[in-house]
């Protein structure tokens, strides 16, 4: 599948369409094994593109070679092998050759009769839409950058060291600010505002990054543009950010976990749901999970986490549902795209960063406001052989009693006693296999025992956790449970409690 990639991102990037948002990830990284390296890798001065290759003049002096068409292959099919952390990460050069580089060459673009230059000491960009005219003896046509007033805008400019232009848009990097600004068009007025950032959220904000992600830029020392698609070289990470304009825009907060609906950090084999845009028009296809094995594409859809292709349980008009890959566990963050494909029109989103953790729980629970009506089962007894039954208000909880709750984002289980390793999208083949980080849990804020919680056969990124409930918990409508674990707590979630306690 991801072999069309390059192709697919040049015909993205060629509709009316597509556009950078603010804060967006980057697609692609080069230099470092994950979004979240920070290892020797490529510290570019100077960036510039041809022929499907990237030449990157390397600080060490060497001027390393990058075949794209290998950079961005990021929908490959893997098949039933297992993946990489990620298949959009990496990339050995295909040619490395000792080189001296002008310096400050990164601060300068030319295209046709158009010079853009950086002045950096002026705290400016100097534009010249034509070189040829006997105008441009008299000066630049545009300054941008000019009538800064100390304050955080679209049209701030602190240190500009870098520029490109790929006869559309405009891009500057400004190290100081850890930013990448976007001109949709040649500015045509002094100080005129950027239409889109990069490396930070949003105009007003300048924060430094604590450590590398996709979204992040430590210092955008060089810029290049083949037309569609942005590479940064980000100097303080050692490596080349790739960041493409989407044909639709996805938002982070647009990725929650499937049970508690928060948009927090991720952990491995995590249920989540996309909120999509109601323009996509997407056809309801749900999956059915039985002993089956979860399909990468559902109605021309797929979900990209780090380049690779994601399990789908379920695709409806704006809500796609999909299940993040076990091992991830070596990473801190990640790169999430969606790519449609409709009558032979191949559409992709801008991507997104989401952040992961080891674990971090979210408990099922019915529709409504927050906090909502928990998913509980009473124990039953082996004993009486009552099966287990739904906790409600004309059956609640007892004290004393063992409930059980369903969740997702456990993280890593312990499956070496299992027939096969657990694996996204592939239900699991038991038996139980209990959550590697341990878990605490609290009714009302008291803490109460936590008898088990695992993977159990047949699951799909659903855990099961059998909870003690208190011999003298207090009766009521709606107590109160939430779960803990590696630092990260549950939404809440609601039951209610009889005074009667369970028979022995």
């Amino acid at each position: 599948m991801i072999q069309r990639l390059a192709s697919c991102l040049l015909i993205a990037a060629s509709l009316p369409a597509a556009e950078f948002q603010n804060g967006q990830a980057a697609r692609a990284v080069i230099g470092q094994p994950s979004f979240s390296a920070h290892e020797a890798g490529v510290s570019a001065a100077a960036l510039t593109v041809g022929n499907h290759r990237l030449y990157a003049a390397d600080s060490s002096g060497h001027v390393l070679t990058f075949d794209l068409t290998r950079v961005l292959a990021l929908n490959d099919d893997p098949g039933d092998r297992p993946a990489p952390l990620c298949t959009a990460c990496g990339f050995a050069p295909v040619a490395n050759t000792s080189q001296s580089v002008i310096p400050g060459i990164a601060g300068v673009a030319v295209l046709g009769k158009t010079v853009i230059m950086a002045d950096s000491p002026r705290h400016r960009i100097l534009i010249w839409k034509d070189v040829s005219s006997p105008r441009s003896i008299q000066g630049p046509d545009v300054i941008l950058g000019r009538s800064s007033d100390g304050s955080m805008s679209a049209s701030t400019l602190a240190d500009p060291v870098s520029v490109a232009f790929d006869g559309k848009r405009v891009f500057v990097g400004d190290a100081a600010l850890h930013r990448v600004l976007i001109w949709n068009s040649l500015p045509a007025q002094d100080d005129q505002a950027a239409d889109a950032v990069l490396g930070q959220p949003n105009f007003a904000s300048a924060s430094s990054p604590d450590s590398p992600g996709p979204d992040s830029i430590g210092f955008p020392a060089a810029l290049a543009t083949d037309g569609g698609n942005l590479f940064v070289a980000d100097a303080a990470a050692r490596r080349i950010l790739v960041f493409s304009p989407g044909d639709f825009p996805l938002s982070s907060a647009a990725i929650v976990n499937s049970a508690s609906l928060s948009a927090g950090p991720l952990a491995p084999g995590t249920l989540i749901n996309i909120k999509t845009s109601e323009s996509l028009n997407l056809s309801e296809m749900r999956q059915d999970q039985a002993g089956r094995r979860l399909p990468k594409q559902v109605s021309g859809i797929e979900v990209l986490f780090n380049g690779m292709a994601l399990p789908l349980l379920s695709v409806k008009s704006g809500n796609i549902e999909a299940q993040l890959p076990y091992d991830i566990a070596g990473l801190t963050s990640a790169s999430l795209s969606i790519r449609t494909q409709h009558d032979g029109t191949v559409a992709l989103s801008n991507a997104v960063a989401l952040k992961i953790a080891s674990a971090s729980p979210g408990l099922y629970a019915f529709g409504g406001t927050e906090p909502r009506t928990g998913l509980l089962l009473h124990g039953g007894s082996e004993k009486s052989g009552v099966p287990a039954s739904p906790v409600t208000g004309e059956s609640p909880a007892r004290p004393s009693e063992e409930i059980t709750v369903w969740a997702t984002g456990l993280g890593a289980v312990d499956d070496s006693d299992a027939a096969s390793r657990a694996s996204a999208g592939v239900p699991f083949s038991g038996p139980a296999a209990p959550v590697l980080s341990a878990l605490s849990a609290t009714v009302d804020g008291r803490p109460v025992e936590v008898r088990s919680a695992s993977l159990t056969e047949n699951a799909v990124g659903v855990y099961e956790i059998h909870i003690l409930l208190p011999a003298d918990l207090h009766a009521g409508p709606n107590a109160e449970l939430v779960v803990s674990q590696s630092g990260y707590t549950s939404n809440a979630v609601l039951f209610p409690v009889t005074s009667t306690h369970t028979e022995e």
